[in-house]
């Protein structure tokens, strides 16, 4: 069994809550037991996942996106109501970490995304007005074809991911930003990167794209932001030898 305040500081430590600032609390959301013996983990906090962890028999769920959000509604009542009160009758510990995974220098989804699409190097953007912890740049030594490249992206996330092909047809670098980061597309086109990959789209995207020559892929939200949270489940299980099951509830957004 692993103490919850062992945990809980072995997270705040490795991901260096203190260190940024977000738009909801890092760190242990909903206290539960002081003994851990099993966890799991997932993208989003949601019925079904607090569901995952009774037909488990977890005692912590680690999550990306956490219950409480600075711009929510502070009434507890209907879908709100129904997740905590589980959680607190059963006695199991919430943990969220946001921006602390975004950033992370080893286990971001960015960094694992590149590796995963087996990008040769990986670079902070060289535009300074582009902050750097919102996405990073992956050099292709060997140029692919923007299909092989798509096919490489459905390959990792397991999924058809759809794009708007308008810039060139071989691909040595890629820039990415998981979850929503379809309003960075201004700053992403200064970099004269050969295509971008994140996790949305809006309305105007294919426009943009198609006037400035881009490769633009969106490969949804939920699938972009699958890696960081997956791993950091990985790594509590190597460092404490501990249970950890990720919950995989597939999210077509």
């Amino acid at each position: 069994m692993l103490a919850r305040k062992t945990l809980e500081k072995w997270l705040n430590d490795y991901l260096e809550v203190d260190k940024i600032s977000d738009y909801l609390p890092n760190g242990l959301q909903i206290e539960g037991k002081d003994s851990i013996g099993k966890i799991v983990t997932a993208v989003s906090i949601n019925l079904e996942v607090v569901e995952a962890a009774l037909k488990n028999k977890a005692d912590a769920i680690i999550v990306h996106h956490g219950m409480f959000w600075k711009s929510d509604e502070s009434v507890i009542r209907g879908y709100r109501k129904n997740r905590i009160k589980k959680i607190i009758e059963n006695d199991i510990s919430l943990f969220a970490y946001h921006l602390p995974l975004d950033l992370h220098p080893e286990i971001s989804n960015n960094r694992l995304i590149l590796k995963g699409l087996g990008a040769d190097g990986i670079e902070d953007p060289e535009d300074t007005n582009i902050h750097h912890s919102f996405g990073l740049k992956g050099v292709f030594k060997s140029p692919l074809s923007f299909d092989e490249l798509i096919q490489n992206v459905c390959d990792l996330f397991g999924v058809e991911t759809r794009f708007f092909h308008y810039g060139t047809d071989r691909v040595s670098s890629l820039y990415v930003v998981s979850g929503a980061g379809r309003n960075m597309i201004d700053q992403v086109l200064r970099l004269g990167v050969d295509a971008y990959l994140t996790g949305d789209a809006q309305e105007n995207t294919e426009y943009v794209a198609k006037e400035e020559l881009l490769n633009y892929i969106y490969a949804g939200h939920y699938n972009t932001e699958k890696p960081g949270i997956k791993e950091l489940g990985e790594k509590i299980k190597r460092h404490f030898q501990i249970d950890v099951q990720f919950i995989d509830i597939a999210n077509p957004l």
